[in-house]
């Protein structure tokens, strides 16, 4: 039962990520052309200075550390 509430969790974050990289790809298109790391680094810049996500996604997403960040963008 916990190895799906994780599972679930992990897709939710997955969404909300993805949520965050087409809003900063929309805003800058060159996005397409940085590494995962670099990504990583804008997504968390914009979790925590923006206060544009809902209080549940940051919930989410304010946690995760930019290795954690990086591991959920790369899976598909």
């Amino acid at each position: 039962m916990q190895e799906k509430q994780k599972d679930l969790t992990s897709v939710k974050q997955k969404q909300v990520l993805n949520k965050i990289l087409q809003t900063l790809s929309e805003r800058h298109p060159s996005m397409y052309y940085l590494s995962t790391v670099e990504i990583a680094n804008q997504i968390k810049r914009h979790i925590d200075e923006t206060g544009e996500l809902s209080l549940e996604e940051q919930a989410l997403v304010k946690p995760l550390e930019l290795r954690e960040i990086q591991i959920l963008l790369s899976l598909h």
